[in-house]
């Protein structure tokens, strides 16, 4: 059975500018809105609000990061009745500290 992660290289191509200045304003919002983090075998879970405001947050999260991350999954999937926003983000070995330190709230990180 084929892996189905391909061999991309565990690589974010922005500078270290551009990461800094996502860090401060797109992953910062996306940290603080973080209910709770489930750790996968392949990356990470993390529930998050359900209304508008955080979807629009998670859409332009996942866009932003497959163009700079191509060897990032993400799965989204939002509950009945305004219920919270499950997103899956997941890649091949290696991927799950990258995604510890760049998505996982610090104290979800230890």
């Amino acid at each position: 059975m084929k892996d189905r992660f391909d061999n991309t290289p565990i690589v974010c191509s922005l500078t270290t500018v551009e990461l800094r200045d996502r860090e401060a304003t797109l992953l910062a919002q996306f940290r603080s809105a973080i209910i709770e983090t489930e750790e996968l075998q392949e990356g990470y879970a993390f529930r998050l609000p359900g209304d508008g405001k955080w979807i629009g947050l998670i859409a332009e999260l996942i866009v932003a990061e497959r163009e700079c991350c191509p060897f990032l999954t993400f799965e989204m999937t939002a509950h009945s009745n305004m219920g919270p926003v499950i997103v899956r983000v997941i890649g091949p070995a290696g991927a799950k500290e990258f995604l510890r330190n760049l998505l996982c709230k610090p104290e979800a990180s230890t």
